[in-house]
């Protein structure tokens, strides 16, 4: 039919003039004249042969001489400078931090899963996926502290990847420059030491982002299913997906009414605005519903993999009881936890620690977040999509009960893809010199200030200080001494069985010892190939006095504890004191009675912050959680012999 033309990508018949197909929603593209084309082709060959001709007869002096004969793609450069420096950043000194506390329990299940002894949701420790991924890394790698944080590092270097298939929004050098700021985050470079889910969350939500994007783009199935894998991971990770369900559904549906009413107050419009609600009506359609149908299939396949209980000796239906918790006792756990507020951290916690941290983010996307709402051209659906995403995750994790620093990354993640833009604006703005200057001395200081804390929050007393804001409660670096001091005490009474017959059966693992519920982690972890190590709940029990090394926490909140530990263990034990996990909690009350300008044996408030920023100086002590190791009177002296006490 001469006034219609078909759809390359479905076949349908349409309108000539149509600019989308009505029944699949790709974009329609007029066929060429056959005479034009085989013309086209037939020019090419020619050009193609004359060059060819030519190259031959070109030496490699010419070369030489001939000025942009060699060509240097800067784009990829820097792409590749970003990407190894990301890496070295994620994977260097990997196991040197001792493990935080709920590192440890991660770790712990994960190796648990590995040795076989099966998996079953816990709300508590978040999804399955960790646990999951994991337990594949020891299986490739092993099990010990630095393979227990690889799977982290491999998600920060996926989520600055991942900014490269968003160059159609960022564009070229926007990504570039988000994926630098990414790789400088303080966060984000921390997060991705650190076995916890949310660098998952930031990852598997990156995945979502690109997979609708790039499907509103081309329409192109696979990057649809992207996104459906994308949010099962992101589900199999960490209850907050609930929140991120929320902030994308609501503005996505917003979005979708808008676009309807265009579809008959303004169909020009609507034409070029519309693709989200085109989108729709296609999976109402028989081939959309088979694609919407098949991203649905791949969202449940992998959602019910993950969490299917792996209790051995169980049966089907015990275990198929872990898909439906993953919906009901997440949702109602995590909901009774919002009147806990575990943490006790102020309303306004992330909106003092993320200009701390994140200084290019903070700065540049707050000036984005206010340019692109009024600049007309600037509102695309992406940068309002960023905006809101932003504010939204700030308002709702601010509000939430609980509130930890590493939760900051939900709400830096879409400030820093539109912080990343802006810059990218700045740069590429080659009328205005002045303000191209001026923005890019505020980004390099900016960036120096962020590394700056990078390098002090992941590297610095091997990244365990108490004093960085973003690490809230570390376990100190006597955790590892101790464990060092173990293993040397473990190998010496395997030693003195040298002269007899058990020396050949006994193993250093086979020691004896017992460790109180109080300071179980992260020990469970790291001794977790002791054979022979008692774990009381509350009190250590008259049957365990006399084994060699006894671990008791000291519970200042509870004094006839450690008033009865010591009573029933002075006389035959030797007590050496540690620091199990420190912290810094800031004394609000010294900073707002501290004047704005120093005096005379009085530091004022700028003075405080720009230690607190240059050298991490805190205005009050540290708090600490102590312990003590109890060792047998006669084997005091191969303790000492370790050295770490």
């Amino acid at each position: 039919m001469a006034d219609t033309m078909k759809c390359s990508k479905c076949g349908s018949e349409n309108p000539k003039d149509n600019k989308f197909c009505d029944s699949c929603g790709a974009k329609m593209t007029v066929p060429s004249d056959p005479a034009k084309k085989e013309a086209k082709a037939d020019g090419k060959k020619a050009a193609a042969k004359t060059a060819k001709s030519s190259d031959m007869a070109i030496t490699t002096q010419d070369l030489i001489q001939t000025p942009g004969a060699f060509t240097i793609n800067w784009e990829a450069v820097i792409w590749l400078l970003i990407i190894i420096a990301a890496f070295v950043s994620r994977f260097a000194v990997l196991g040197d931090k001792p493990m935080h506390h709920d590192e440890s329990m991660h770790a712990f299940y994960s190796w648990k899963l590995f040795m076989g002894n099966g998996y079953s949701y816990n709300p508590m420790l978040h999804g399955p996926f960790l646990f999951h991924a994991n337990a594949f890394v020891y299986f490739l790698f092993g099990a010990t502290d630095y393979t227990a944080r690889i799977m982290p590092a491999f998600y920060g270097m996926l989520c600055i990847w991942l900014l490269w298939y968003l160059k159609p929004q960022l564009g070229k050098t926007g990504a570039m420059v988000t994926a630098f700021i990414m790789a400088i985050s303080p966060s984000f470079m921390y997060q991705s030491r650190y076995i916890r889910n949310d660098i998952y969350i930031a990852g598997d939500t990156l995945l979502i982002v690109v997979g609708l994007f790039k499907y509103f783009e081309n329409k192109k199935p696979g990057w649809l299913f992207l996104a459906a894998v994308g949010l099962a991971l992101s589900w199999a990770t960490k209850e907050v997906t609930y929140i991120t369900l929320f902030i994308f559904g609501t503005f996505f549906f917003v979005r979708w009414l808008w676009e309807n009413s265009l579809k008959t107050s303004d169909p020009d419009k609507y034409e070029d605005e519309g693709g989200m609600h085109r989108t729709v009506e296609y999976w109402l359609t028989k081939p959309g519903s088979k694609v919407f149908l098949t991203a649905l299939g791949i969202f449940v396949a992998i959602h019910a993999l993950l969490f299917f209980n792996k209790e051995p000796n169980h049966s089907f239906f015990v275990n198929a009881k872990g898909i439906i918790d993953g919906y009901i006792a997440a949702l109602t756990y995590w909901l009774g936890q919002h009147g806990v507020a575990r943490g006790s951290q102020p309303w306004n916690f992330y909106l003092l620690l993320t200009p701390f941290y994140e200084l290019p983010s903070v700065f540049f996307g707050l000036i984005a977040t206010v340019y692109y709402v009024i600049k007309k051209e600037k509102r695309t659906l992406f940068n309002i999509f960023c905006i809101y995403w932003w504010i939204m995750a700030m308002i709702i994790y601010s509000w939430a009960g609980e509130k930890m620093p590493w939760l900051v990354l939900h709400p830096l993640l879409p400030l820093m893809l539109i912080a990343g833009k802006m810059i990218a604006d700045i740069i590429d703005n080659k009328e205005q010199t002045w303000k191209r200057a001026a923005g890019l001395v505020m980004f390099v200081l900016l960036s120096l200030g962020s590394i700056h804390g990078a390098i002090n929050v992941c590297f610095y007393e091997e990244g365990a200080s108490p004093k960085e804001s973003l690490i809230y409660v570390q376990s100190s670096v006597d955790s590892t001494k101790i464990v060092r001091n173990l293993d040397n005490f473990a190998n010496r009474m395997k030693a003195l069985k040298w002269d007899s017959q058990e020396f050949r059966r006994y193993s250093p693992y086979d020691l004896e010892m017992v460790i109180e519920d109080y300071c179980s982690w992260p020990f469970a972890w790291y001794l977790r190939d002791y054979k022979k190590i008692a774990y009381p709940p509350k009190m250590i029990p008259d049957s365990d006095v006399g084994k060699a090394i006894i671990f008791s926490g000291i519970e200042e909140a509870n004094a006839g504890h450690d008033a009865a530990v010591k009573a029933k263990l002075e006389n035959d034990y030797v007590a050496f004191r540690y620091k199990l996990r420190e912290w810094w909690a800031p004394d609000e009350k010294k900073w707002w009675s501290a004047p704005l300008f120093s005096a005379p044996n009085k530091p004022g408030k700028i003075e405080m912050m720009w230690k607190r920023f240059m050298y991490r100086d805190v205005w009050n002590d540290l708090g600490s959680y102590d312990m003590v190791v109890y060792v047998r009177k006669d084997l005091e002296k191969y303790w000492l012999e370790g050295g770490d006490r």
